[in-house]
């Protein structure tokens, strides 16, 4: 049972640090189709320039991130204890299974709010973008995705 808590800590710590980075690595995929629809900010910011994006675009989407950083960091701690609760829960001689599989949903449910919380943000920050620069965002993401042999990482 020891070794049990110690993966879904394990586990919830690696959720819990990977799902700031949801957002960008899900939308840096051009084989999910949701993705190809979305931009990641540092996709934005890196061609901020070839795209003109106004002082105000760019105003707009920093306080998008700055306030999700600000959610998400709470809804970081609200899990880090959940999976805590449920590890303490799954290390006990006896498992309540009632117990253990409703601290399971709270560790789940919040993980969803997490990813709702990026995609919000990645939906807000295409909408403050243009359809000419949403266009051009495409090219270059493309242009710079891995095998176009123009040699620059992703």
């Amino acid at each position: 049972m020891h070794i049990v808590s110690r993966t879904l800590i394990v586990a919830g710590l690696l959720l819990s640090a990977g799902t700031t980075r949801v957002g960008a690595q899900a939308a840096s995929s051009t084989d999910d189709p949701i993705a190809r629809s979305l931009f990641e900010p540092e996709l934005i910011m890196k061609h901020r320039r070839a795209i003109n994006l106004s002082d105000g675009q760019r105003d707009a989407i920093s306080k998008l991130i700055r306030d999700m950083q600000a959610q998400v960091v709470t809804l970081q701690w609200e899990l880090q204890e959940q999976v805590t609760s449920l590890s303490e829960e799954l290390n006990r001689p006896r498992v309540d299974l009632d117990r253990a599989q409703d601290r399971m949903g709270r560790v789940l449910q919040t993980e969803r709010r997490i990813k709702e919380t990026h995609l919000t943000v990645l939906v807000r920050i295409k909408n403050q973008l243009s359809a000419a620069q949403q266009e051009q965002l495409r090219k270059l993401r493309s242009e710079g995705a891995p095998g176009s042999g123009d040699g620059s990482p992703e």
